[in-house]
């Protein structure tokens, strides 16, 4: 009876110090607008993420509620742009917040991607900065884009070519995913993994990586997932070196190839993990940045690139200027078979069109909490130490106030009007934020990034005409920072003026 009586009371107990500190939490930031249950509980935010569309039901309450939206009992969301870049730069004094610890491959240690402490991030950036530097980029790099570019035309003219008399759907969810492997694999360390060869996911490590997509926000935003996975009683269940398939087994390789850099006999190629070794990082940290690197510059790349098909092939002036351009400088004589990297960023109308995809759909689209150990004023509004900061990059990217009243619309011709004036400067401070442009986070693979999506997009619409192959349902999508996109099928026709 004693025992009932006690275990009732520390129940009770249990219940009213969590109401306290719930109470707690909400008065906290009680002046900041947002859903009811949002202050309460995390449940909305959780709720909102497992919908898998975030960045639309931000950019919503966004335009309900204001520039500062609470969407936790302690995160908020921010869309302005000056107080974004403020909060990440380098002397802000914001930290990236525990939400970056659920995407660790090894809940143990952290890599570049998850560095929350800000001297330890620096640390890492100071030895892998320099691989990605222009200087390391070309022309060795330049040659293996190339090179994969060649096969993924190959792949298209030996099975994507639809007629009249025969029609054969590409995926663009997959081909182009699989032509960003090959490139950061070959690039990265000089061993292209072969999709665009087999046109398959040859490790299954493209559906792993899509599947966990959910569960590492899930895991970031709830405190109690992320201590259970610190914790190591899910270590069986996490990726292995020993795996056969999925990202286990891309870990195996990268390991197995790392571990040939190191030793008496150690081999050495002119590619990025060289670099990596050669900044004299442990080899541990080696294997992680390896990983990061083919982690982190394949989906922004391959869905910038499918969006740019998209938006071109249901935008007929802005196709047909864009393929008149490629066509002028076909016959001012660019470098063939495949356009220099220096080449293809003289055309002012393709720069504008993978400026404009990236501003209406950004590759990363991710929450980026950040957190600071000290009180601060976000556009007037106060916001107490420990706060997590997340930003709203579609309602920035969408501002009518920078972009023009059809800030909503696939507009390419909005940034070359806009040369020379103050206007364009502001545009490019919205749209560079979608890689972390001039922040303390900046995308390191941002440069090759470009390179692959002018190559690319010159060479695809010099040669193939491009179609939605169902322009009702074009694609579905889901959205957990990174895109998923599904049946994005287009049909590929030649062209005739094709060299």
């Amino acid at each position: 009876m004693a025992l009932t009586i006690l275990l009732a009371f520390s129940a009770v107990l249990l219940l009213l110090s969590n109401l306290v500190h719930r109470i707690r939490t909400w008065t906290t930031l009680r002046h900041i607008p947002g859903p009811r249950l949002a202050g309460w509980s995390r449940t909305w935010l959780l709720k909102k993420m497992y919908e898998a569309k975030t960045q639309v039901t931000f950019q919503q309450a966004i335009e309900k509620y204001g520039p500062v939206v609470r969407i936790a009992p302690d995160w908020i969301i921010v869309n302005d742009v000056s107080e974004v870049r403020r909060i990440w730069s380098v002397h802000s004094g914001y930290h990236r917040s525990k939400w970056y610890e659920g995407w660790r491959i090894d809940p143990s240690r952290d890599n570049i991607l998850t560095a929350s402490d800000n001297h330890h991030h620096h640390r890492v950036r100071s030895h892998v900065l320099p691989a990605y530097q222009p200087r390391a980029i070309v022309p060795a790099r330049e040659r293996i884009v190339d090179e994969q570019l060649d096969k993924l035309i190959a792949l298209i003219e030996r099975k994507y070519i639809s007629s009249s008399q025969k029609m054969q759907p590409m995926d663009l969810a997959r081909v182009f995913l699989y032509y960003t492997q090959d490139v950061i694999s070959g690039v990265g360390w000089s061993s292209p993994f072969g999709y665009l060869d087999k046109d398959e996911d040859v490790h299954g490590a493209i559906h792993a990586i899509e599947s966990m997509l959910l569960m590492t926000n899930f895991i970031g935003i709830s405190p109690m997932a992320l201590r259970l996975l610190q914790s190591g009683l899910v270590d069986s269940l996490l990726p292995k070196p020993t795996d056969s398939r999925g990202i286990g087994k891309v870990l195996g390789l990268i390991n197995s190839i790392v571990s040939q850099r190191y030793g008496e006999k150690a081999v050495r190629h002119d590619d990025i993990l060289q670099l990596f070794v050669d900044s004299k990082l442990p080899q541990n940290e080696v294997e992680a940045e390896a990983l990061v690197m083919l982690l982190g510059g394949t989906d922004t790349t391959a869905t910038a690139l499918r969006m740019a098909v998209f938006y071109l092939s249901t935008t007929p002036n802005a196709y047909q200027t864009l393929q008149a351009e490629i066509d002028e400088a076909i016959k001012r004589g660019v470098t063939r078979p495949i356009v220099s990297d220096t080449e293809v960023r003289e055309l002012k109308y393709l720069r504008a069109c993978v400026q404009e995809t990236i501003r209406m759909w950004p590759p990363i689209s991710s929450v980026s909490p950040k957190s600071s150990d000290t009180d601060d004023f976000i556009a007037g509004v106060k916001v107490p130490a420990g706060t997590t900061v997340a930003v709203s990059s579609w309602s920035f990217m969408k501002d009518k106030a920078v972009f023009g009243e059809d800030a909503d619309v696939f507009n390419p011709m909005r940034w070359i009007e806009a040369e020379g004036t103050p206007r364009l400067k502001e545009m490019e401070g919205s749209q560079g934020l979608a890689f972390a442009k001039g922040s303390r986070w900046e995308c390191l693979g941002m440069k090759l990034a470009y390179m692959e999506l002018h190559k690319v997009l010159f060479e695809l619409f010099h040669r193939y005409h491009f179609a939605m192959t169902d322009p009702i349902v074009p694609f579905e999508w889901k959205n957990y920072g990174l895109t998923i996109h599904e049946h994005m099928n287009v049909t590929v026709t030649k062209r005739n003026t094709a060299a």
